[in-house]
């Protein structure tokens, strides 16, 4: 919890929150010398919980018609009067954005309270291809906006400086995993089974995961695939494991909690991730950080920024994305060798902890946040 009295930071996202973004609730939820005001459009049922019982301020809540404060935001970059009142009445000293996309109303909030901008990114806000020159003075006019600039990976550093972001503006920031709470279990893993965390769109490269494991249950007779979560291409994949043969259980949208119980129960995490027909990369994603922390070693592709909170051949392998055999011959050496796969899974707790716990993240981010207030005084 926040120190009492401490200074507060309006979190920004258009909708307060939706259920994949676990990563925003965890690192915001863990300040400590900084208090977190939950500032966005309205609610989203499905990730809402995340951050229950902190302090938050919608506009839904302070417009008489919603929709058209979401239309002075967008078009005449002003957020309405009543509601800039109300986040300013929670005296806040900086505005944190979540996704380049968010940056510009985020502005128009940091700008009428006269505090500073930061806006984190974190994957297709900035690795997705623009359609016009309309959408790339949009991104410069973000980058302009802001303070700061982080974003979640070395590898959209690059992205973001090559897109036309001030290389001064641009940190490397990685988002920490509680490892207090995401721990290995006591109990011996399943025998052999495969789990994947994460929407069902394309850049997630589920469709690969599941060619590849008719070759890994050949190998490793009985080994199941389970998937938690949910998205557009559900029905297709559903219908792809079905034309495979494959006993795969489709669980849906997962809690925080459920998520962590089937983590610490499976034998390998898999994140067989491609670049989508947009351009659309990962940044790095927290449920690969996740996994690691309980101990399950890792089979993810080099897609993005994913090779970055992995280590090859030491907290479990990494491949090229869309190499469907390598990726079966990755999962069938973790399943059949559990000597291996108890070195990899001390080797991946003790990554998180020396690289990626929360704590120690979330000190650096309010160092970050303490340099950007100090260079605006």
């Amino acid at each position: 919890m926040p120190e009492p009295g401490a200074p507060r930071v309006v979190v920004f996202r258009r909708r307060i929150l939706p259920w994949s973004e676990t990563f925003i609730a965890s690192q915001t939820m863990a300040l400590h010398r900084y208090a977190p005001v939950y500032v966005g459009y309205e609610l989203d049922a499905r990730g809402a919980r995340y951050v229950e019982g902190r302090e938050r301020v919608l506009l839904a809540d302070h417009s008489a018609f919603p929709p058209l404060g979401k239309a002075m935001v967008k078009y005449a970059g002003r957020a309405p009067a009543r509601w800039v009142r109300a986040i300013a009445a929670t005296t806040p000293t900086l505005v944190h954005a979540f996704f380049g996309s968010s940056a510009i109303p985020a502005h128009s909030i940091a700008r009428a309270l006269g505090v500073p901008l930061i806006v984190t990114y974190l994957g297709m806000d900035i690795t997705v291809t623009p359609k016009s020159a309309a959408e790339v003075a949009r991104r410069r006019r973000a980058f302009a906006a802001a303070d700061r600039v982080l974003c979640v990976s070395e590898f959209l550093a690059v992205k973001l400086r090559e897109a036309g972001c001030p290389p001064e503006k641009v940190r490397t920031h990685y988002t920490g995993v509680d490892t207090t709470k995401f721990v290995p279990s006591t109990e011996p893993p399943e025998k052999a089974q495969v789990l994947f965390v994460g929407r069902l769109a394309a850049k997630k490269g589920v469709i690969h995961l599941l060619r590849a494991m008719p070759e890994v249950r050949r190998a490793v007779p009985g080994a199941e695939l389970v998937i938690a979560g949910d998205g557009e291409l559900r029905g297709e994949l559903e219908a792809a494991a079905q034309a495979l043969d494959l006993p795969v259980r489709f669980l849906g949208v997962q809690t925080p909690v459920q998520v962590n119980a089937l983590m610490r129960r499976a034998t390998v995490l898999c994140g067989p991730s491609v670049v989508d027909a947009r351009g659309n990369a990962e940044g790095l994603p927290f449920t690969f950080l996740e996994a690691q922390a309980c101990g399950l070693p890792v089979v993810v592709s080099t897609s993005g920024g994913t090779a970055e909170g992995a280590v090859d051949g030491k907290t479990g392998f990494l491949f090229a994305p869309g190499d469907e055999a390598a990726l079966a011959r990755h999962l069938i050496t973790i399943l059949k060798d559990p000597a291996l796969r108890q070195r990899m899974s001390k080797a991946a707790r003790a990554h998180m902890e020396q690289n990626f716990d929360l704590a120690r993240q979330t000190r650096v981010l309010e160092a970050i946040y303490d340099g950007v207030r100090e260079r605006q005084e």
